[in-house]
This record gives C-alpha cells, sequence and structure tokens, in this order.
C-alpha cells in the first residue's frame, strides 16, 4: 500500500486538466500502473477481465464539482472527477484480489460493483480495511459485494462509518447470518448513518430465532428512523419468520390487534418514521404479522407524502 500512497505527492504532475477525455485517460493510466505493479509484486498474471473492466471504467468517468483530491489522482478547484467500476462474476485469488485493491483505492471510486466476485472473508476484510482507511471511502456511493461467499460482516463496519456518502449498500446472497456477532457490529454502524438509503441483506441465512442478530437488526430500525434517511431495506429469502414465540404472538394480533411483542422487527418499525420499504418475501411470516408491518410502511408513505406536499405548497406562495 506503501507505494499507492507515494503517489498522492504527484500534485505537479495533474491528471486532470479541463478535458474529460485526458481525465479519464489518466484514471485508466493511474489503474493499470498500480494493478500491474502489484501483479508483478506477487509474481501473478494481470487477469483480462480486471483489464477490461478498467477500460469500461474509462468509459464512465465523468468530471464533476466541488470533490476533494485523492491519492494517486490531482485535480484541479474547476474539474473534479467520479468513477464508477464493475466486475463481476470472477474468483482472483488473495493475492489477486489484494493487487485488485491496492489499484482501487488509488481512485475517486463512488460506485463500486464486485458481485460475484469470491472474495471470501479474508478478501472482504482486506477490502473494508483498505477502503475504509484511504480517502477513497469519501465519495464511496453505491457499493456491492452480492455473493462475495462473506461470512462476516463485521470488518464493513469501519467501511461503512468513514464512507458518509455511502447510499446504496447491497450484501445479498452471503451467509453473514451466520456469524451474528458481525451482523450485529455492522448494524451497529448503520444505525446512526445520515446518507444510507438503501440496504440489500436477501437470503443471508439470517435466522428470527437469534436474539443477538434480531435485537441488532430491531435497533438499527429504531436509531436509524430517528437520524437518518434509511427508505428500503432488503431481508427476503432468511429465516427471520422461524421464531419460537411468533406463532403464539400472531395469535394474539388476530385476537387483540396488539401489534407490540409481535416480533422484534414489528417492535423497531413501530418506531420507525422514515422507512417505506421493508421487504420480507419468502421468510415464512404469518400474513397477520405482515399485513401489520405493510400498514405501517403505508402509513409512513403517506405521512412523508403528505410533507412532501405541505413543503411544495409553501414554497409556491
Amino acid at each position: 500500500m506503501s507505494e499507492v500512497m507515494t503517489t498522492s505527492g504527484a500534485e505537479k504532475n495533474s491528471p486532470c486538466t479541463t478535458s474529460k477525455e485526458n481525465c479519464s485517460d489518466k484514471i485508466l493510466e493511474l489503474f493499470l500502473r498500480i494493478y500491474a505493479l502489484k501483479c508483478k509484486e506477487s509474481a501473478i498474471e494481470m487477469n483480462p477481465r480486471v483489464l477490461q473492466a478498467a477500460v469500461e471504467m474509462q468509459k464512465s468517468t465523468v468530471p464533476i464539482k466541488n470533490r476533494t483530491t485523492h491519492e494517486g489522482v490531482s485535480l484541479n478547484h474547476s474539474d473534479k472527477i467520479e468513477v464508477s467500476y464493475t466486475l463481476t462474476g470472477m474468483s482472483l485469488g488473495v493475492s489477486g484480489i489484494k493487487a485488485l485493491i491496492a489499484a482501487l483505492i488509488a481512485l475517486p471510486i463512488t460506485i463500486l460493483d464486485l458481485s460475484g466476485c469470491y472474495l471470501g472473508d479474508s478478501g472482504f476484510a482486506a477490502l473494508a480495511d483498505a477502503v475504509s482507511t484511504s480517502s477513497s471511502s469519501l465519495l464511496l456511493r453505491s457499493l456491492n459485494l452480492s455473493a462475495v461467499g462473506a461470512t462476516d460482516a463485521g470488518p464493513l463496519a469501519n467501511l461503512v462509518t468513514s464512507s458518509q456518502q455511502l447510499q446504496v449498500l447491497d450484501l445479498s446472497c452471503n451467509k453473514l447470518g451466520t456469524r451474528s456477532a458481525g451482523l450485529a457490529v455492522l448494524c451497529g454502524a448503520m444505525q446512526y448513518h445520515t446518507a444510507l438509503r438503501e440496504v440489500f441483506l436477501s437470503d443471508n441465512f439470517i435466522n428470527g430465532g437469534c436474539d443477538t442478530t434480531m435485537r441488532a437488526i430491531a435497533e438499527w430500525l429504531v436509531c436509524s428512523g430517528r437520524t437518518g434517511v434509511l427508505l428500503h431495506i432488503d431481508l427476503r429469502f432468511n429465516t427471520l419468520g422461524f421464531s419460537r414465540d411468533l406463532a403464539a404472538s400472531a395469535g394474539v394480533v388476530r385476537m387483540t390487534r396488539c401489534v407490540y411483542g409481535t416480533h422484534p422487527l414489528v417492535d423497531g418499525l413501530m418506531f420507525n418514521n422514515i422507512l417505506e420499504y421493508l421487504d420480507l418475501e419468502g421468510n415464512a411470516f404469518p400474513e397477520d404479522v405482515l399485513d401489520v408491518i405493510d400498514a405501517k410502511l403505508a402509513v409512513n408513505r403517506r405521512s412523508k407524502e403528505s410533507i412532501r406536499r405541505e413543503l411544495k405548497v409553501s414554497i409556491a406562495a
């Protein structure tokens, strides 16, 4: 990583001028230089798919205004950039992953999609640590790490905390529910995030019978409703409905219409007036419980729409 960091001092060799084409060329050049260096150090061949993704990244590079300078990329005050990198369905090996990470964190990445690329817990942790300790986290808005073979969500907590502009986080199709402590740490990091709008945790073996997991998700729901802008959580195809007390609680709902104590998710949702969508398909929830959740979400949407209309009227006046 030291080689990457030393490039940040090249302020006099500005990669970007007022030309978008020149800017994107410099971004690609920087990526290739660092990636080639790291591959050489690890005695591995450069992966053609990684290189092709870098070419596509060059095409998607967009000049923007008022962004901070990133390590390895020197930008003038009038023309700064954002970068989107997508590589899917690859298994790079430990050395290949580290070489790719070293090249990525030198860039002002705003969208990073590594879905389907097998990272395992070691690669997952290495990526999270590298991004969270570099200035690349400052611009990251969308992160897709679905189906990367991760079981421990804990290392991602620091990345989420440092990425204050992160709006979309996709961790679907992993096995994060198998290590409840790590998932609880991640939920804790997301509690007070002020930019996170969508989180995807579908198909992650999240078990409704695990008190640690359910308590963490419920607390996340409550806290994000107070301080954040979280609109959408996807928890489909887990086992959240398999709880020892859920069947009895559903009967109580039918007889008394009392929703509290039905399920930790229901209890947490009752204190959240921000969330608009909570996807729970494929979790074996009783219909009565789903009806309660849907009703609460509908109230949230109507209330927010009413507020938006009132704001428009007041602005127009």
